[in-house]
């Protein structure tokens, strides 16, 4: 027998319960009523009471709800509610069985999963191996277009062994596959052969889809045969769409929602200390603010420009002019998802420097300055726009002018996905399952690397080396050795980093866990005392 290999989720970013010994039958415990006790579900002496509504004040509609073809971090939180997958994340952010009962990986490539008895579809259908076939047969054929095909370009195949048995095959070893099938939307499950998901989601989750009125409401209602006994508590949830901040707090201060969560960590932090019956959640730094650089044509094509622009920024006062203090220098990857080992100090071309920058314009022969022309940025993020004024206004002290679109978010993820804008564009990364999730999208053969334009093999075998590598010490290494030659290429402008959303709940909500991907998952377990 090898070895055993331990996975440290702090440097690893793959959170991991046990230790995997290669070659050798891996189990997870069927899970059990007390499994689902996690610490701080339950207010000390209190019992879950059943019915009610929760109503959740949310930032952005959904922008599909077809888990498989989605790409906007808003629709997530509804996912995370309708559909279930394989394995979840746990509050403290391990893996536990969801779908799947137990799995064994009888060698270093093959997963063979046990699949739980007797769970039906939202609309009847009962749950099998073949639709966890389906689903990532979907996920894999180029013709579905899904963001998800790079993460799992790994497996190479998917079989039925029977109703409740199925084996997926890996090419190579793979740190990141466990975490993607723990992931929602990333890894759930959707029913074979149902057609317009898209707008009519059926799951499996603890929720049923009952309506959507676009810019108003979404309504979700108890789901009578989900198959975690006594879940969920609640009868319904509504999610109520505010267009800004302050329609927000108005709404949780006035009790017209019972939670939510703000953008602004400034704005979160002062209500939490003037209102001491909320129970407030900051979150865990996830959240990165790049500057996406379109390099198929044009002056991004000369990596001289592109280094002259990062070497204009001044990160450290975006830091403070947005956030307050509240963030830090970012890097490709977030320090909750690579455990603190992000090193931005170290990065070249970090440094603001803008003589620097004018002279490495000069050398591309742009002595008398350069107009990039606009740079596209998420109009409903008023800190995303705050940032691109200020970029605006430093990179015009180096001679680089730019011309500031905000851009409604539907248009814009299109552009960014197409690579169709015209040479800079902004739109945040959100917590990822796997640092290999943000590292994909600059794969040279992927759709997001293809539509910036990217071509750099080696860093291609980069990324695809860090993948397989297991030892986290190691990974964590190659890891940094990425960053280093994107930031080295200025292939992205990493600004800074920050928590996603700060989460906000009236303390008469119990039973609720907030979680480090900031999607709601636990609502599951929530219940109302008043």
């Amino acid at each position: 027998m090898s070895k055993p290999v331990a996975f440290d989720p702090a440097l690893s970013g793959a959170a991991e319960p046990f230790a995997l010994s290669r070659r050798s039958v891996l189990r997870m415990a069927l899970m059990t009523g007390a499994m689902l006790a996690v610490p701080g579900v339950f207010a000390q002496g209190a019992s879950p009471q059943r019915g009610g509504t929760l109503t959740i004040g949310a930032d952005a509609d959904p922008i599909g709800l077809d888990p498989t073809t989605l790409t906007a971090f808003s629709s997530f939180d509804f996912t995370s509610l309708i559909y279930s997958g394989l394995l979840r994340w746990t509050p403290d952010m391990q893996i536990e069985p969801d779908l799947a009962v137990s799995y064994e990986q009888p060698d270093d490539t093959t997963y063979v999963f046990k699949l739980r008895e007797g769970v039906k579809f939202h609309n009847g259908q009962d749950f099998s191996a073949e639709d966890v076939k389906y689903t990532f047969d979907r996920i894999l054929d180029p013709a579905t277009a899904s963001r998800l095909r790079t993460q799992y370009s790994n497996v190479t195949s998917v079989t039925v062994i029977d109703p409740l048995t199925v084996e997926f095959k890996l090419a190579t070893t793979d740190a990141a596959f466990l975490n993607y099938l723990a992931t929602n939307p990333d890894g759930v499950v959707v029913p074979r052969g149902v057609e317009g998901i898209n707008e009519n989601p059926v799951g499996t989750g603890p929720f049923v889809f009952q309506s959507y009125q676009p810019n108003q409401q979404l309504t979700l209602t108890a789901n009578p045969d989900y198959y975690e006994e006594g879940q969920p508590y609640l009868e319904t949830v509504i999610f109520r769409f505010h267009r800004d901040q302050s329609t927000l707090t108005s709404a949780l201060r006035s009790k017209a929602i019972d939670m939510t969560w703000l953008k602004d960590p400034r704005v979160a932090g002062q209500i939490a200390r003037t209102s001491p019956d909320l129970v407030s959640a900051p979150g865990q730094t996830s959240r990165t603010f790049p500057v996406w650089l379109n390099m198929k044509d044009g002056p991004l094509t000369d990596v001289r420009v592109r280094q002259a622009l990062s070497l204009a920024t001044n990160r450290e006062a975006c830091v403070a002019a947005v956030l307050g203090g509240s963030g830090k220098v970012g890097a490709m990857l977030p320090e909750s998802q690579v455990g603190g080992y992000d090193g931005v100090s170290e990065l070249p071309y970090y440094k603001h420097d803008p003589e620097q920058a004018k002279a490495l314009l000069a050398e591309a022969g742009y002595a008398d300055g350069i107009d990039l022309g606009e740079y596209i940025v998420v109009a409903a993020n008023p800190l995303d726009v705050a940032c691109a004024q200020i970029l605006q206004q430093q990179w015009a002290a180096a001679g680089i002018t730019v011309a500031i679109n905000p851009m409604e978010t539907a248009p814009l993820l299109a552009m960014w996905t197409q690579g169709t804008y015209p040479t800079l564009l902004s739109v945040a990364l959100s917590w990822s399952p796997d640092p290999d999730a943000i590292l994909q999208r600059l794969v040279s053969t992927g759709a997001f690397g293809q539509a910036q334009g990217m071509a750099d093999t080696e860093l291609d075998a980069m990324i695809t080396a860090a993948r397989a590598e297991i030892d986290p010490a190691a990974r964590a290494e190659k890891h940094q050795e990425i960053q280093r030659r994107i930031a080295e290429n200025a292939y992205v402008l990493q600004i800074y980093q920050y928590p996603l959303r700060w989460e906000l709940w009236w303390n008469y909500v119990q039973g609720y866990e907030p979680l480090a991907a900031n999607i709601r998952s636990y609502v599951r377990t929530a219940w109302r005392s008043a």
